[in-house]
C-alpha cells in the first residue's frame, strides 16, 4: 500500500507531512480492569517460568522444579524398594528417608533461589524499561499492578511448593498395599502439607516482592533477597549460639527461614533439625502467626513503595 500524503500546504518549505496508513481502530469489547489485572497476573506466571521465552529463560525456573521433585522422586522409589522386598509396613515410615515432615527443609534453598532470580525479573524490568507509566495510564493502578506482580510470582512459587507434596501424597497412596488402606494412612498428612504451601509462598514471595519493587537493577535486588534470608538466618545462629537471654526467641520470630521451619514442624508435628527453633521453644502458634505477620508487613512495604513511585 502506498501512502498518500493528506496535508501538505504550498510555500512551507520542508514542512511535515501527515499521511494515511490505512490503520484502523480497535473496536472490539472493552475488557476493563479485571481482565488487564488477570493478564497481568498469567504474564507474571508466564514470566518467571520463562514461558514463551528463549530457552535461555527456562533453565533456571524449569530446573529448580526438577531439583524440587528429586527429593519426593527418591523417596517413592525408596517406598517401592520395600514394598518389593516385603518390608513390614511399620518399617516403612523409619526407612523412608523423605516424609511429608522432612520435605521443604530439603527444598527450602530452591525455593528462595527461585524467588532471588525470578523476582527482580517481575519487578525490575518495567522499572528499568520506563514503562510503567503506561501500565497506569490505562485501566492498571499502582496498586493493581503491584498486587497482580505478587499473585503471579505467588502462585509460581505454589506450584514449585505444592506440587512436590501431591507427587509425595499420591506416590505413597499407590505404593501402599490396599489403594484404600493408603489413603486412609495419608489423608490426615495433606490439610498441613496444603497449609504450608500456602503459606511459604506468601513469605517468601512477599519478601522476595517488596524487596525487588525497591531497585530496577536485577543484580542488586537478587543480593539483596539473598541477603535477607541468609543474614537473618545467621544472625539469628549466632545469636542462640552465645545463648544470648531472651533474643534466642525474638530471632526465631524475626528471621523468615527460622519461621517457616517453626511452621513446619508446628503443623507436621515433628522434631525440628533446626537448632535455632529447638533452642527458642516457642509454640507452634507463633511460628503462625509470625509467618503471617511477615507476609502481611511485606505486602504493605510494596503498596507503600507503589504508591510513592516517582515516574
Amino acid at each position: 500500500m502506498t501512502a498518500t500524503p493528506l496535508d501538505r500546504r504550498p510555500g512551507e518549505g520542508r514542512g511535515g507531512s501527515i499521511y494515511d496508513l490505512g490503520y484502523r481502530g480497535y473496536e472490539g469489547p472493552r475488557l476493563g480492569r479485571r481482565a488487564a489485572i488477570w493478564a497481568l497476573l498469567v504474564h507474571s506466571v508466564r514470566t518467571a517460568y520463562g514461558l514463551g521465552r528463549s530457552a535461555r529463560s527456562k533453565v533456571m525456573p524449569i530446573g529448580i522444579l526438577v531439583m524440587a521433585l528429586a527429593p519426593t522422586l527418591l523417596a517413592l522409589g525408596v517406598l517401592m524398594l520395600i514394598q518389593m522386598l516385603g518390608a513390614p509396613g511399620e518399617a516403612v515410615e523409619a526407612i523412608s528417608p523423605i516424609g511429608y515432615g522432612t520435605l521443604f527443609p530439603i527444598i527450602a534453598v530452591l525455593v528462595f533461589l527461585f524467588c532471588a532470580a525470578q523476582a527482580p525479573e517481575l519487578f525490575g524490568r518495567d522499572q528499568q524499561s520506563g514503562i510503567l507509566p503506561l501500565y497506569f495510564s490505562r485501566a492498571v493502578g499502582r496498586l493493581d499492578y503491584a498486587l497482580a506482580r505478587f499473585l503471579g510470582l505467588y502462585v509460581s512459587l505454589l506450584v514449585l511448593v505444592l506440587v512436590p507434596f501431591l507427587v509425595l501424597f499420591i506416590g505413597r497412596v499407590l505404593v501402599a498395599p490396599s489403594l484404600v488402606d493408603g489413603l486412609v494412612d495419608e489423608l490426615p498428612s495433606l490439610p498441613p502439607s496444603i497449609a504450608l504451601a500456602l503459606i511459604v509462598p506468601g513469605l517468601v514471595g512477599g519478601i522476595s516482592s517488596a524487596v525487588s519493587s525497591f531497585t530496577p537493577r536485577r543484580s542488586y535486588a537478587t543480593v539483596a533477597i539473598i541477603a535477607v534470608f541468609l543474614i537473618s538466618n545467621v544472625a539469628a545462629s549466632m545469636i542462640v549460639f552465645f545463648d544470648v537471654g531472651v533474643l534466642r526467641q525474638l530471632v526465631a520470630v524475626l528471621s523468615p527461614p527460622d519461621v517457616l521451619d517453626g511452621l513446619n514442624a508446628f503443623l507436621f508435628d515433628v522434631r525440628p533439625e533446626n537448632v535455632v527453633v529447638r533452642r527458642a521453644a516457642l509454640d507452634g502458634w507463633v511460628y503462625l502467626v509470625g509467618s503471617l505477620a511477615w507476609i502481611g508487613g511485606s505486602l504493605a512495604l510494596l503498596v507503600y513503595r507503589y504508591r510513592r513511585m516517582a515516574l
